[in-house]
């Protein structure tokens, strides 16, 4: 079997592309013929790409040109926001070839892509063809402009049926499917089926410990919940690292300028996550939006690491509080400083046993040796079809 897989990159890089290249890493290992094609949206012209956005010509060219080269039994696709854009289904189509589409986010639902906007829940768009209250608020790039023309894209496309040529969608979880189920694509629903993500892990890291540590890992954005966890450990006396880029860069600078518990360590390449991941008391994973799938937790498990984490969406489902890790109410810093303090004063003992329970997890749910046969098992379900 031979696929094709089909990937846009964000501007900051994410869970997203460690899944792409998990996936490829995972099918290959079982002796699946495996590449990629990548878009990118830091290309010198992003403002041709966004005026692409209901139709790139480009994306389409060259989603056929490498079709031609590859010759794939099925093409999955990842993200085509926004410079992939929905021409790559109907250049594979023109192929008659079957497509495994994994929705990351909330995307082809509310121009937001994750339903989160001025720093809650946005949900007014799920059963709205057109997103009026999205566009008068221009919540696409802030720009009112690019909301509208985003928006129109998205309702063209649903008129078309373009998302109907797609064979099968994966989803994470239970959750994130009944939000489809609940909204003006339940139509798709059918053809979804839930597989978790999985992580490979790395051997134990060489860096000696040092001091006791918490650890952030991720894209650093109001919607990671990053303002709620400087705030909890703000003069709280208790490091935190803070691994990742994006927007808010300047603004934990500023949080470890005053207090220098807060420690931001920029990007790192993988293994060095992995290391820090490895020496961490607890990862904080502080989310505000309904996140399909926290790549992170599964990483931070398979390094045997308790998670800290907003009681929210899919991810009460990920973290057992008192068992692999904590819960704390979401955007609540101070219920946040609270469970970590709790947890800094467990005995040595039980902190072990929360370990083992993380790595238990990993081993249960999140661990390659279970998805290789999901997997394939979904690409010759289309195939059948």
């Amino acid at each position: 079997m031979k696929v094709l897989f089909i990937h846009t990159h964000y501007i900051f890089r994410g869970g997203e592309d460690s899944v792409v290249a998990n996936q490829i890493e995972l099918l290959r290992s079982h002796g699946i013929t495996a590449e990629v094609l990548i878009f990118n949206n830091e290309s010198r012209k992003p403002h041709l790409d966004q005026l692409q956005l209901p139709f790139n010509f480009r994306s389409y060219r060259l989603t056929k040109r490498k079709i031609r080269a590859f010759k794939p039994d099925v093409v999955h696709i990842h993200n085509l926001h926004f410079a992939g854009s929905a021409s790559v289904i109907y250049a594979v189509k023109h192929f008659k070839l079957p497509i495994v589409s994994t929705l990351h986010d909330y995307r082809l639902l509310c121009p937001t892509g994750n339903l989160f906007y001025n720093e809650k829940l946005f949900m007014d768009s799920i059963n709205q063809r057109f997103p009026v209250e999205a566009i008068k608020q221009g919540m696409f790039m802030n720009s009112y402009s690019s909301s509208l023309w985003l928006s129109f894209s998205m309702l063209l496309h649903h008129l078309l049926g373009t998302w109907n040529k797609v064979d099968r969608f994966i989803v994470y979880s239970e959750f994130a499917k009944n939000i489809f189920e609940q909204s003006k694509l339940k139509s798709i629903a059918d053809r979804m089926v839930i597989k978790p993500n999985f992580s490979f892990t790395y051997p134990d890291g060489q860096i000696e410990k040092d001091e006791s540590y918490y650890l952030y890992v991720g894209t650093l954005t109001y919607d990671k919940g990053i303002p709620a966890m400087l705030e909890a450990f703000a003069d709280n006396g208790i490091f935190l690292k803070v691994v990742g880029e994006g927007p808010l860069v300047p603004l934990i600078k500023g949080y470890g300028q005053h207090y220098p518990n807060i420690r931001y360590m920029g990007r790192k390449p993988k293994e060095d996550v992995f290391n820090m991941m490895e020496h961490a008391s607890a990862l904080i994973f502080p989310t505000l939006w309904f996140e399909p799938f926290g790549m992170v937790i599964a990483e931070a498990f398979s390094k045997g690491t308790p998670v800290i984490a907003s009681d929210l969406g899919n991810i009460k489902n990920m973290v057992d509080d008192g068992y692999n890790g904590l819960r704390f109410e979401t955007n609540n810093d101070k219920d946040l400083r609270a469970k970590v303090e709790y947890y800094e004063a467990l005995p040595d003992e039980e902190k072990a046993i929360y370990r083992e329970n993380a790595r238990k997890t990993y081993q249960k749910k999140y661990s390659p040796a279970l998805h290789a046969d999901k997997l394939i098992s979904i690409y010759n379900s289309v195939l059948k079809t």
